[in-house]
């Protein structure tokens, strides 16, 4: 992949201890990979909001296994290794999107706990394997605004989540219907409910963009 052109982004999260994350982005979504590297808005406020719970000390991840689908540059997969380095964190992407996902992953000194691999939501052999066990989180931010992979996505899901799995779901608001749909696909094996305005970042939030946190039915 051919980083000229591309600019760094950063964002501030609360670990006194940490630099800013720093992720490379094409951000005006022209170059060879599309939107897909380009860092949307909501991704930063999934990214705030566990920044946000991870510093009031109701996120703690030690021992556990995150897996970010449709991670773009990985804005929100590796703000989280930075908060929580006693984490594994596997990013994933297309395959074209892997290359930025590894750099990215080196400009934040990110290597101990975080990788990044191929898994295409529709090609069911990438849904094998992608962790050693299903991930105790699944994080997925603005990966609903094509219609045409909503059903992908939702099998996705529902083949990675374990029983033990949280998915922390966000999305900015563009086709009520079409997001309505997607919602209805994943309450087939999914529970859900939305994560109240009082709950995230007190400032980087948005009404536009929903989060919601689900977990397999029994």
């Amino acid at each position: 992949m051919d980083f000229d052109g591309l600019i760094e982004y950063e964002l501030d999260i609360s670990r006194t201890d940490a630099s800013p994350v720093r992720v490379l982005q094409d951000a005006a979504g022209s170059a060879k990979c599309g939107v897909g590297s380009t860092v949307w808005d909501a991704g930063i406020v999934l990214a705030k909001y566990v920044d946000w719970q991870t510093s009031e000390g109701k996120l703690d991840l030690s021992g556990k296994t995150v897996l970010e689908l449709g991670a773009g540059t990985g804005i929100v997969g590796i703000t989280l290794a930075c908060l929580q380095p006693k984490c594994t964190v596997v990013l994933s992407d297309k395959e074209e999107l892997v290359p930025l996902l590894e750099r990215n992953i080196s400009l934040n000194k990110a290597h101990p706990n975080t990788s990044a691999k191929c898994v295409d939501w529709t090609n069911p052999e990438h849904r094998e394997n992608v962790t050693a066990a299903p991930p105790d989180l699944i994080l997925v931010s603005d990966g609903i605004w094509m219609k045409d992979l909503h059903a992908h996505l939702a099998e996705t899901l529902a083949q990675l989540a374990g029983s033990n799995t949280t998915v922390l779901l966000a999305y900015e608001t563009r086709a009520f219907d079409e997001e309505a749909q997607f919602m209805a696909l994943w309450s087939t094996h999914f529970r859900f409910h939305d994560i109240k305005p009082q709950e995230q970042h007190p400032v980087m939030q948005s009404e536009d963009i929903f989060l919601f946190s689900g977990s397999l039915k029994n």
